[in-house]
């Protein structure tokens, strides 16, 4: 992967978030949290598991430990707050790939 598809991604990974959360908050009251028969228990879960998923990824490259024991917390935010993590977390990703000077992105021997 080069340094442009890097940026490519992480802009539409933010236009995705943006899109999904829009559409969860959209819904009738009560719909997102609504208990699931899934893996998450429910909607918010579901974008918390996406946010912890992207600050795991964040702790990698950023060569640091990323603090969590499992691909989703025990229990969530509420939806906007998640939100507002979520932009952070975005917005950290198109910042560091607009950092990127490497046309080229290979991975560093003994890196995780």
């Amino acid at each position: 992967m080069d340094a442009k598809t890097a940026r490519t991604l992480t802009r539409y990974n933010a236009w995705a978030n943006k899109l999904m959360f829009e559409a969860v908050a959209s819904l009738p009251p009560g719909e997102a949290v609504k208990p699931r028969t899934s893996l998450f228990r429910n909607m918010v879960h579901t974008l918390n598991h996406n946010y912890v998923i992207d600050r795991i990824w964040q702790a990698h490259l950023e060569g640091r430990e990323h603090g969590y024991d499992a691909r989703n917390t025990k229990d969530h935010p509420p939806l906007e707050e998640l939100w507002r993590l979520q932009q952070d977390v975005d917005a950290w990703y198109v910042d560091w790939s607009d950092r990127l000077r490497d046309p080229k992105l290979t991975r560093r021997s003994g890196s995780r």
